[in-house]
């Protein structure tokens, strides 16, 4: 099954590109008055031409912006096809889309106070033997306590089950790295875990798949499905693989656009 949920992963990711485009047009809204026309090399450049004075130039939307909004001393030369009410209404369309952006930001939420400080404060001398005490030392209480809370906030800002609690890959991961020093480490992002890792996962999986796919034209297999729903609501059809050597999915298809009689 694990090879299904990585299938659906990949096309969930493929499915999100069109909503991530729309997400990048509403956070640069001057995008729609030039035309993108291919990537240069370095620093997500792009050639763009003007929609308004059909003016080429590299670079990226800042280049945009300022050509569109006749900002100076930005290397490009403002377009001379606008006039001050459209000037005027592109600076709101960007005014917007930056209030937009700031509004979303995630905002700083301090911590549930930690155990040593919810106490009533004690003198200097008595915070410093709790500091450098065994049980300080040993178990680094304050740091776990703080891990904790920060694992717990994950949980509620994503609105993710507390069942990933027993995911033991959950627990892994925050194992491996309380135990392995990786100095600079960040969490892959976004991008990447929907692309390079879902799809070298896909790979591993499918080399590990391989010797019992080898049996099939010896053994013969049976074909099963079963219908459920994905995360979106839409109607999926599974399709597996039963040998005896147990199950195996085969492929889902999205049957959105079927009409049942």
């Amino acid at each position: 099954m694990l090879l299904g949920c990585l299938i659906i992963k990949l096309k969930m990711s493929s499915s999100n590109t069109t909503q991530d485009r729309n997400e990048e047009n509403s956070d640069k809204p001057l995008l729609k008055y030039v035309t993108k026309k291919k990537s240069i090399e370095g620093g997500g450049n792009f050639e763009f031409v003007c929609s308004f004075c059909e003016v080429s130039f590299r670079g990226s939307y800042t280049k945009v912006k300022a050509h569109l909004l006749k900002i100076l001393g930005k290397g490009i030369r403002p377009c001379a096809k606008i006039g001050r009410v459209k000037l005027e209404e592109l600076k709101k369309l960007e005014d917007e889309a930056i209030l937009r952006i700031e509004s979303s930001k995630v905002k700083s939420v301090p911590l549930p106070p930690l155990s040593s400080q919810s106490e009533s404060q004690p003198s200097v001398e008595s915070r410093k033997r709790r500091a450098t005490g065994p049980l300080a030392d040993a178990f680094n209480t304050q740091a776990r306590e703080t891990l904790d809370h920060e694992i717990a906030r994950m949980f509620y800002s994503s609105g993710l089950p507390f069942h990933l609690a027993r995911n033991p890959h959950f627990v892994k991961a925050f194992s491996f790295a309380a135990n392995n020093y990786i100095s600079g480490y960040v969490p892959p992002g976004y991008t990447k875990l929907r692309t390079t890792l879902l799809e070298k996962e896909r790979d591993n999986v499918e080399k590990l798949l391989e010797p019992i796919k080898n049996t099939w034209s010896q053994k013969g297999v049976s074909i099963v499905s079963d219908g459920w729903s994905d995360p979106q609501r839409r109607p999926i059809i599974n399709f597996m693989v039963v040998t005896e050597s147990g199950p195996m999915f085969l492929r889902a298809i999205n049957c959105s656009d079927q009409i049942k009689k």
